[in-house]
């Protein structure tokens, strides 16, 4: 079982090919600057189904939002929302009144994070090292903003994650990509998220959004020290997966009071840097034998 659970995450062969580990320097390495301003463009694409999302994901008509951690049974046919919607009909049988439950998770990332990229731009940090305005020939990063709403195993729970994922390009060069993860607070009834129109779950997602946005930029800007003697073993819930899981990683430092945790490689739908509030992940570093 636990080898088709890991398959299930794995992405196609094309996209091994073209998702690739993030920059390693040696250990105690100075963050490096961008030796040119980068141009940030935010591309209307969402998640790749090849490389971005594992088998069996729902995802929200006319939206980048996806859902996952319900693969298998019953939930990877007609997935969590199917089932919610029809529990609804049944419920509600003859008052002619079914709700949207799916009108209730939209939430337009692009436009958000377009917005909220403005006004951290406003300020001093990143003027210099960042523009808006794409310059013919000039170094160019795109990013793709989605979210993933993972819900936890044997529970009506929903851990919602925003995702960026980003390349940077000069010329011909297309670069290598990284992706961003932000997850904060405890997983939520799935029905607490939704009501008021989803107010709850778009303030937790505009909130996630912010953190994930600024580590992204720290670290395009002038990169994390990726160290191959800093790795860690990790314990608890990662994006898409609806079950705790065990694996290893590498950390990058902290970010305020998150943990910045990179797991490599392009094989899995949840490399890339994972920004842990305190308490989200059980930490361990891992020490050579």
């Amino acid at each position: 079982m636990k080898r088709i659970f890991i398959l299930a995450l794995v992405a196609s062969a094309p996209a091994l090919m073209a998702q690739t580990a993030a920059p390693q320097g040696p250990a105690g390495a100075a963050p490096a600057s961008s030796p040119a301003t980068t141009a940030i463009v935010f591309s209307e694409k969402g998640a790749n189904g090849l490389g971005d999302l594992p088998m069996g994901v729902h995802r929200i008509p006319d939206s980048n939002v996806v859902i996952s951690g319900h693969q298998g049974g019953i939930g990877a046919l007609f997935g969590p929302i199917g089932m919610l919607v029809q529990s609804s009909i049944n419920a509600e049988a003859g008052t002619g009144k079914v709700r949207n439950v799916e009108d209730d998770l939209r939430f337009d990332v692009r436009a958000k994070a377009i917005e909220m990229t403005n006004t951290i731009m406003a300020g001093d940090q990143f003027r210099t090292a960042f523009t808006l305005t794409p310059q013919p020939g000039g170094r160019t990063m795109t990013v793709t903003p989605y979210v993933v709403l993972t819900f936890v195993k044997k529970t009506e729970d929903v851990r919602p994650y925003i995702v960026l994922k980003t390349k940077v390009a000069i010329g011909d060069d297309s670069g290598k990509a990284i992706k961003y993860f932000c997850c904060e607070g405890k997983a939520l009834p799935l029905a607490g998220l939704t009501e008021n129109n989803g107010a709850r779950l778009k303030e937790l997602l505009t909130a996630e959004l912010d953190t994930a946005i600024n580590v992204m930029l720290l670290d395009r800007s002038q990169p994390f020290t990726r160290s191959d003697e800093a790795k860690v073993a990790t314990n608890g819930l990662l994006p898409f997966v609806g079950k705790p899981l065990k694996w290893r990683g590498f950390t990058l430092g902290r970010y305020k009071d998150y943990d910045l945790i990179e797991f490599r490689g392009g094989m899995m739908v949840f490399s890339g840097v994972n920004i842990v509030e305190p308490g989200a992940l059980e930490i361990t570093p891992v020490v050579k034998k």
